[in-house]
């Protein structure tokens, strides 16, 4: 059985590898809004790891997820929470200056948005018109890491034919003089 679960990221971790091809990745969530949060670990496995690329402390994040059972161990039975899919709701507020240096592939919504201002300003409603028109009838709440990372190359694409028509104005110019 699927089950989904809503939260906000405590913990990211890194990928482990054991044997030679088993990877395994967790990350921990709290959810609801207790005085003291208690994390909840999710395991993501194998190509599934990737998965958490581009999740960050603060983030609010939609897992889905199944119940796994263990083998016995010592006369116990252990089980873990296996993500199966993880989509960004919101994210944090602070970001680090490391995460702009992150590849398009783990894009989150400041990543577009400092793409944006690099060339439009602080043109928010600009910004939000740019990923309607982009990502039309999805809210821009449900847009994942792959999204986004579709409004960064979008943008950066805008940019460069930009730049190349601009020049090839300059270059077809009849009025512009060599001097």
């Amino acid at each position: 059985m699927k089950y989904t679960i809503e939260g906000t990221v405590l913990e990211v971790g890194e990928a482990k590898t054991y044997g030679q091809t088993f990877t395994k990745r967790e990350v921990v969530i709290k959810s609801g809004t207790e005085e003291y949060p208690k994390g909840i670990p999710f395991e993501f496995t194998k190509d599934g790891t990737s998965k958490l690329d581009g999740i960050n402390v603060g983030d609010v994040v939609r897992i889905g997820f199944f119940v796994e059972g263990s083998k016995e161990w010592n006369g116990r039975y252990f089980p873990s929470l296996h993500g199966f899919e993880i989509v960004v709701v919101a994210t944090s507020v602070a970001k680090t200056n490391t995460e702009a240096a992150k590849p398009v592939l783990s894009c989150t919504q400041a990543t577009a948005i400092e793409e944006w201002t690099k060339k439009h300003g602080e043109d928010i409603p600009g910004f939000a018109a740019f990923c309607k028109q982009l990502k039309p009838g999805k809210p821009s709440k449900q847009y994942t890491i792959s999204d986004w990372a579709d409004v960064v190359n979008a943008i950066q694409a805008a940019d460069a034919q930009a730049a190349q028509d601009a020049a090839n104005d300059a270059a077809n110019d009849p009025d512009d003089l060599p001097f």
